[in-house]
């Protein structure tokens, strides 16, 4: 399957942000066992024949991106869909576009929820994607869609994935996402942009943490200041693998795989875990996959809950040879 394929395919399957706090705070050199954990392929009340992906937790509810038929013939596109432990998962309704060729997901939100980031791309290529954001109004619904200003999504670039989170270094939130523009280590990067007190965007700049090849899906965890994010530029079990980044003031640290059971010969992406609840979701296109209705070359994905013991971190002293770069940010 070739690169690009592969790309629109994760655009349009992961149009995705929390760890157990103890999942990340754990000193000492050891991961969870297999026996430890326990992943399960979630079933047809979730997961359907077409591309099931980023999922994301807030409250009781898990939002995710499905690119299933919704009636009749029609060409399958991109849609928000939402459940909660148990019951059938539906199209959300409000957020989805009336316009059919439209294709939309990847969620992200505040803390307080009373923002939502979310993915829009123009056409069935998925090479023309950008920000969107719907704030919650009084009455508890959500406004009108906005688009990103243009230093986010950059004209003739893609734009995708966002995440949020808060950077305890520059006392901001900062909203991560993913694009192809230049300025980058190559393929997709992850880039950032802090968010100031009266709710600004600052420029954005890319993470040390990129590759020469493609970095994807990034997941910041507050708590213990990491980025889950995955890429097929580090090696690994798989094509695409999740890694571990330490953020430790204004240093990064070398990225790490987080191993198996998480990552498998496949593709495993969209690492995300939900403090209260203890559970964790991944996206994977690993044996099993209930998927029948992929595109040629192109992989399908479900999605995965992880219900486990704290897994201990490998959590590395802080010395200079452990640290990939400073945070290199780009001035207007």
């Amino acid at each position: 399957m070739s690169t690009a394929n592969t790309l629109n395919t994760i655009t349009l399957c992961l149009l995705a942000s929390l760890p157990f706090g103890l999942f990340a705070q754990t000193m000492v050199n050891q991961k969870p066992t297999a026996r430890e954990t326990r992943i399960e392929h979630l079933d047809n009340r979730v997961n359907s024949q077409a591309s099931d992906s980023a999922p994301v937790r807030y409250g009781d509810r898990v939002y995710f991106t499905s690119s299933r038929k919704r009636s009749g013939d029609e060409k399958p596109t991109s849609r928000i869909y939402s459940f909660t432990s148990g019951k059938k998962a539906m199209p959300v309704a409000g957020l989805n576009p009336k316009r059919k060729s439209q294709n939309v997901g990847q969620v992200a939100f505040m803390p307080d929820a009373r923002r939502m980031y979310f993915t829009i791309c123009k056409d069935e290529t998925q090479e023309n994607c950008s920000i969107y954001y719907r704030d919650r109004t009084f009455d508890g619904d959500w406004s009108v869609a906005k688009r990103m200003p243009d230093f986010i999504n950059q004209r003739g670039t893609t734009t995708t994935m966002p995440a949020v989170g808060w950077d305890e270094e520059q006392k901001k939130f900062v909203l991560f996402f993913v694009s192809d523009r230049p300025g980058g280590m190559g393929g997709m990067d992850i880039w950032c942009s802090p968010i100031t007190w009266d709710g600004k965007y600052e420029t954005p700049y890319p993470l040390p943490v990129n590759t020469k090849q493609d970095d994807v899906t990034p997941f910041f965890h507050r708590a213990s200041q990491t980025l889950y994010f995955s890429t097929d530029g580090r090696g690994g079990a798989g094509r695409f693998d999740i890694f571990v980044a330490e953020k430790k003031g204004d240093m990064w640290a070398r990225p790490y795989s987080l191993g198996r059971p998480y990552n498998t010969s496949y593709d495993d992406l969209y690492f995300t875990i939900h403090d209260a609840s203890q559970m964790a979701y991944l996206t994977s296109d690993r044996p099993g996959s209930m998927c029948g209705n992929s595109a040629e070359g192109q992989a399908c994905y479900d999605l995965y809950q992880i219900n486990q013991k704290v897994p201990k971190l490998r959590i590395r002293p802080f010395e200079p040879e452990n640290y990939e770069a400073r945070i290199t940010k780009r001035t207007k």
